[in-house]
């Protein structure tokens, strides 16, 4: 059974800014986190800011998210190019 993923209006302006290529990736990553949202290169993130939230790798950017496992739904809050900034 699908997981529903929303994106939040700031990460769909970000995946808008990315490169054709670079959306064709994050998308075919964000069809991932429908079929099962913690297989992969998921990790929960750390510090009082991201306390509940995830990560997912998608080549050099990150999908921040956090996922309803009752409802099965998973709220796309950022799409960011990783920096040395992107977690802070």
């Amino acid at each position: 059974m699908k997981w529903t993923v929303r994106l939040s209006r700031d990460a769909a302006k970000q995946l808008e800014r990315a490169s054709a290529d670079q959306q064709e990736l994050l998308l075919k990553r964000l069809d991932e986190l429908a079929e099962d949202p913690f297989r992969g290169d998921v990790k929960p993130l750390k510090g009082p800011k991201w306390q509940g939230r995830y990560r997912k790798r998608a080549g050099r950017w990150r999908i921040i998210f956090t996922a309803s496992r009752p409802q099965r739904l998973v709220e796309v809050s950022a799409i960011l190019l990783r920096s040395e900034k992107t977690y802070r």
